[in-house]
């Protein structure tokens, strides 16, 4: 999958560092000479454990005088896809076998596509004994690379293979994605990514099960059928729920995602799973403040969007640490998180997530004015149309910030409201705007009225009991009375942004994506399901303000500049973007998490 930025405007690429080289992460390994050339073998047939033969494609390190393969025996990088057969060779001359196996029903392999199926998370185990047992010139350890689904592939694989499995390592890049939340659905509404299921069996090779089964899901969620909440289908391909055994299996992960990508929720909170069951705490909740950290879960976020921004040869250090047991160094840190703050092009390093334990919370007034106090009581008009209609919109903004701020992860918003039928849909966006007047948003969020019921047990809290990040269950349908006024809470997606000192912060309320962003791939909210248009068309809504009904949107600010800066450097195989090169521990002058 591809995706367009924020409103189909994108971030900004990285900003290539002017400084000069640096020490790759954890500064005690350089990539080395490559010693090999390359070969490869097409068509190698994997029988699976029902029979079923899936087809790989290997890449063999080569004598590069002859051409032929070399001697002796090497680690295996795995990558387990539908999408290709194509294998990455940039490995291959640092002493490595990558092998492709294309995923059951797509392309030349045999059965049923399945789409990581509890068939595929078989294969997945089963593919990793092949490359580990039966490959020719494996020396039995082994890797899971790939992107998107490529790397939920491997998420699934390493919760199933056990404990002492010959996989020793993952980078599931561009993954651990919430369908329901972020990626097909945002809180029972299609974004702008659905369109995707509807042409995704040509990307798996048109096979007549990947047909059936792309068909019948969009049929399905278009419908208001099951696989448009949180049911069987979803439930079963959600991977935070195998966090517990991916760390428990002691598998290391370094996950990658970026700002702009469609599974930037999951990804960040998917790190957190890691660290809360490596620490013996609940997977999805947030991290505890003084929680300690393990340098064996780490996660890379920059400024770019779905599959954009991998580094091959951070890739391999992660590799030569785990798979070959070199002494890197990159393990070696307090502070996993390695983000790209936008607005001033720098990286930081981070710990814990949420990387704010208090929120500061700012409420709704009259006049269109966003305070930290409560307002008096009162409300405001809107109605469902697009954002170009009058009467749709609705904007609240801060006095300018004269220090500016950083703002660190997930945003929520209250918004008490009452609706003229029996449904809701509602967009919140949050923009940064300059003392010109000039706006440019910073992310957004969205509600379906009839699918408001949060899971308590999911919810994230800060240390004051202000929900930070909202958790929907998504399982069914809970109309609203006409006319009543109920609380309705956003998930706003995470974002590390820094407010320039003077500007301010505007909170935009809309009831539709404007029609021309949702023309690309992207995660906004951009039509409804059959049921939710018969019951949120024509709907008006009442916003509420005061004591009784304080609607809010609840922040994670932090004073300006407070991460110290990181040390950043445009590699080799970077494609001309910064990645983050100083992955050493917070220190001193460094306050925003101690």
């Amino acid at each position: 999958m591809l995706t367009t930025g924020l409103f189909a405007g994108g971030l900004a690429p990285a900003r290539a560092d002017r400084q000069a080289s640096t020490p790759w992460p954890g500064g005690r390994w350089e990539p080395g000479s490559a010693r090999y050339g390359t070969t490869i073998v097409s068509n190698v047939p994997v029988r699976m454990d029902d029979g079923v033969t899936l087809t790989a494609t290997v890449a063999y390190p080569a004598d590069p005088a002859t051409g032929r393969r070399a001697a002796g025996r090497f680690p295996v990088i795995l990558q387990q896809t539908p999408y290709t057969d194509d294998v990455n060779s940039f490995f291959v001359p640092y002493g490595y076998i990558f092998a492709t196996v294309r995923s059951r029903g797509a392309g030349t392999s045999g059965g049923e596509f399945g789409y990581v199926s509890a068939r595929d998370h078989r294969d997945g185990v089963r593919t990793v004994d092949w490359a580990a047992h039966e490959l020719d010139g494996s020396n039995g350890i082994i890797g899971g690379y790939g992107c998107s689904y490529a790397g939920e592939t491997q998420l699934y694989t390493a919760a199933n293979v056990g404990r002492g499995s010959p996989l020793k390592a993952i980078i599931p890049t561009c993954t651990a994605q919430d369908y329901l939340r972020e990626t097909f659905l945002v809180n029972g509404i299609l974004t702008g990514d659905f369109p995707f299921l509807r042409r995704a069996a040509a990307s798996v090779g048109d096979t007549p099960s990947a047909k059936a089964l792309f068909a019948d899901l969009v049929a399905n969620i278009e419908s208001g059928g099951d696989a448009a909440y949180s049911r069987d289908f979803w439930r079963a391909r959600q991977p935070i729920t195998f966090a517990q055994s991916i760390v428990d299996n002691d598998i290391p992960a370094l996950l990658w995602s970026g700002w702009d990508d469609v599974v930037i929720r999951g990804a960040t909170e998917f790190y957190t799973a890691l660290q809360n069951a490596y620490h013996d705490r609940p997977v999805q909740a947030p991290m505890d403040p003084r929680q300690p950290t393990t340098g064996r879960y780490q996660i890379i976020v920059g400024p770019w969007g779905h599959g954009q921004g991998l580094d091959n040869t951070i890739m391999l250090e992660w590799y030569d640490t785990w798979l070959k047991r070199k002494n890197t160094g990159i393990e070696r840190t307090d502070t996993p998180m390695h983000l790209y703050e936008l607005r001033t092009d720098r990286w930081i390093n981070a710990a814990r997530y949420p990387i704010v334990p208090d929120y500061t919370t700012y409420y709704l007034h009259a006049n269109g004015a966003l305070k930290p106090s409560r307002s008096s009581r009162g409300s405001d008009s809107i109605t469902w149309a697009q954002p170009s209609e009058a009467g749709s919109t609705l904007t609240y903004s801060t006095p300018p910030l004269a220090d500016g701020a950083t703002l660190a992860g997930p945003v929520s918003a209250a918004v008490y409201a009452s609706s003229s039928n029996t449904n809701l849909q509602l967009i919140a966006t949050l923009a940064d705007v300059a003392p010109d007047g000039t706006a440019a948003p910073i992310t957004f969020g969205a509600v379906l009225g009839s699918q408001r019921a949060l899971d308590p047990a999911k919810n994230w809290r800060d240390r004051n009991g202000t929900i930070i990040r909202p958790f929907a269950r998504l399982t069914g349908d809970d109309y609203l009375t006409p006319g009543v006024v109920t609380r309705f809470d956003i998930a706003l997606h995470p974002r590390l942004w820094a407010v320039l000192p003077g500007h301010s912060l505007r909170l935009t309320l809309t009831t539709q994506t404007p029609a021309s962003a949702c023309t690309g791939f992207n995660i906004l909210p951009c039509a409804l399901t059959a049921p939710a248009q018969a019951s949120v068309a024509g709907g008006a809504y009442r916003i509420q303000r005061g004591p009784a009904w304080p609607s809010s949107v609840s922040l994670p600010l932090l004073r300006a500049g407070c991460f110290r800066t990181a040390a950043g450097a445009v590699t080799p195989t970077s494609g001309g973007l910064s990645q983050p090169m100083d992955w050493s521990a917070k220190g001193p002058g460094n306050p925003c998490q101690r």
